[in-house]
């Protein structure tokens, strides 16, 4: 006892220094901790910067347009003409799982709704006996992997007036084409809409809807900067796909849109300028 009252502040010298060690350990480890959460926020954030930019489209200036950003899709809609420019989105293998599994949405638990946060948005039955479908620009079976995303492609600001025939041949077919394309080639950016050049008809409430004479999709491979466009009347024809196919750069003079500019100009030059279709099988 004599010793340790002689030597006390041997023993307290001891604890100083082992206790601030501690907590500078303590303190380095939970810098790394902070350090590594901001990096994978940042990361995330860049990566939906680049998502959003690529899905990005500069609508032909001559229509009337407002942008609607939804959960899955942006879309790009036309007051006027009371139907969509163009809807794009992003679609990955990790969606397409879902959307194929057991735990995909069903179509039949959802219906047509119209936004009435759009201006000229049209409510459903507006379509009722106009001898036209209600057209999905981004497909349900492309947005089957969330409920929100499900819920928001039907409503009315995603559907254009579509022949039956086209809705559920041809163009259904590239629609599944593209949806299998996600599955292969890991992540692709989709975007859809209607073609004005030689509309005349009109349906609606107020004959006031317009049908479009036909309809476009590209999609690009960010990966591999590749992309590949497709142009349909809006009605069915005999051929397969490939029929439709042809370069980004085609689908842009038809439409007076401009997609993907977010990409570097050499590159956007690249893959819109020419397309291979037996490359995306």
């Amino acid at each position: 006892m004599k010793m340790l009252r002689k030597n006390w502040w041997v023993i307290a010298m001891i604890i100083v220094l082992m206790v601030p060690a501690g907590m500078s350990a303590k303190r380095k480890k939970n810098k790394h901790k902070v350090f590594t959460t901001e990096q994978a926020m940042t990361q995330r954030q860049s990566q939906l910067v680049a998502n959003s930019s690529l899905t990005a489209v500069r609508v032909n200036p001559r229509y009337r347009n407002s942008v609607k950003q939804y959960a899955a899709m942006t879309v790009n809609f036309n007051p006027s003409y009371r139907v969509p420019n163009c809807v794009s989105y992003m679609l990955t293998a990790s969606m397409v799982a879902v959307t194929d599994g057991p735990n995909a949405q069903h179509r039949r638990n959802y219906k047509f709704y119209a936004d009435p946060s759009v201006s000229g948005c049209p409510e459903w039955w507006e379509y009722k006996r106009s001898g036209y479908d209600r057209g999905h620009m981004a497909p349900a079976n492309d947005m089957r992997w969330s409920r929100q995303s499900m819920s928001d492609c039907f409503l009315m600001t995603n559907i254009c007036p579509q022949d039956h025939d086209m809705n559920g041949g041809s163009w259904n077919k590239l629609e599944l084409k593209v949806h299998d394309w996600a599955r292969q080639h890991g992540k692709i950016v989709v975007a859809t809409g209607p073609i004005f050049n030689g509309s005349g008809k009109r349906i609606g409430n107020n004959n006031d809807i317009v049908v479009p004479a036909g309809f476009f999709k590209v999609v690009l491979d960010p990966a591999r900067n590749r992309a590949i466009g497709f142009l349909y009347n809006n009605r069915e024809e005999p051929g397969g796909v490939k029929r439709h196919a042809c370069s980004v750069d085609e689908v842009e003079r038809v439409t007076g849109h401009d997609f993907f500019s977010s990409l570097p100009d050499n590159v956007e030059r690249q893959v819109e300028g020419t397309f291979n279709f037996e490359q995306w099988q």
